[in-house]
């Protein structure tokens, strides 16, 4: 299982989430580095755990306030890791804007996806292995500016996405997010149970080796995680021993 470091950009910052209540981010503050300039805190990042990737997802752009394609930019220049962002993609267009920026998956969101036909002109133009969905839930069911989808469980918003179809999901529990309550391992096993041959990232609400262990055990192939590694609750000593398992 991989561990997929979290960078969470507002005005061109790297800020802690909390429960997706972003008007409470504020910037990070790490045992890892000082300041929260994203190419210093994705290169501590990568220090402490030699992840494969950086989860970057650009608050600006997902709010409509701006976008942070130059730092994915510079991020590509210093970062040996593959980026996975999301900048609120709703058509091709942006998602070969993102890719040409140094992205190496473009993440398309159910927060911000618009009607359920976005998601298929995005993927004729995008390859597979260059995209990644996303699956913003939160306490009453998937977050959605689209109709069809916002407040089903995750299953059922799955299905109606074309999920068979797909290669790689990211379950993303936002109001987990930040706030050491553990993950959501019901909903990882019911769409693990639904969808066995996805590739599954989880988000949200990891706060220790334990719960990294429970997520590997509940089907995850990938974990996203912030604020467990900038307070030290999970280790590189940690990283690297779930890594010679």
């Amino acid at each position: 299982m991989d561990i997929i470091p979290v960078l969470d950009l507002m005005v061109g910052r790297v800020v802690l989430g909390r429960a997706g209540e972003r008007s409470r981010y504020r910037p990070i503050d790490s045992v890892l580095v000082a300041g929260s300039a994203p190419p210093e805190v994705a290169e501590a990042l990568r220090r402490a755990t030699a992840c494969p990737a950086l989860y970057v997802a650009d608050l600006d752009a997902i709010q409509g306030t701006g976008d942070h394609l130059d730092v994915v930019r510079e991020l590509s220049r210093r970062v040996t890791a593959d980026l996975w962002v999301d900048a609120a993609i709703v058509e091709a267009t942006g998602a070969a804007r993102l890719l040409a920026a140094g992205a190496a998956r473009a993440i398309v969101g159910t927060e911000t996806l618009p009607r359920l036909e976005a998601l298929t002109e995005i993927r004729a133009a995008v390859p597979p292995q260059r995209m990644l969905l996303s699956l913003d839930v939160g306490a009453d069911g998937v977050l959605s500016a689209c109709s069809e989808l916002r407040g089903l469980p995750p299953v059922p918003a799955l299905e109606a996405l074309g999920a068979e179809t797909l290669t790689h999901v990211l379950v993303l529990t936002l109001d987990r997010v930040g706030t050491a309550a553990g993950p959501d391992l019901a909903a990882l096993r019911s769409v693990r149970a639904a969808f066995p041959r996805l590739t599954l990232v989880a988000g949200g609400g990891v706060r220790s080796v334990t719960d990294l262990r429970a997520l590997a055990g509940a089907g995850a192939d990938a974990v996203l995680v912030a604020t467990a590694l900038h307070r030290g609750w999970i280790t590189a000593g940690d990283v690297a021993e779930l890594g010679d398992r």
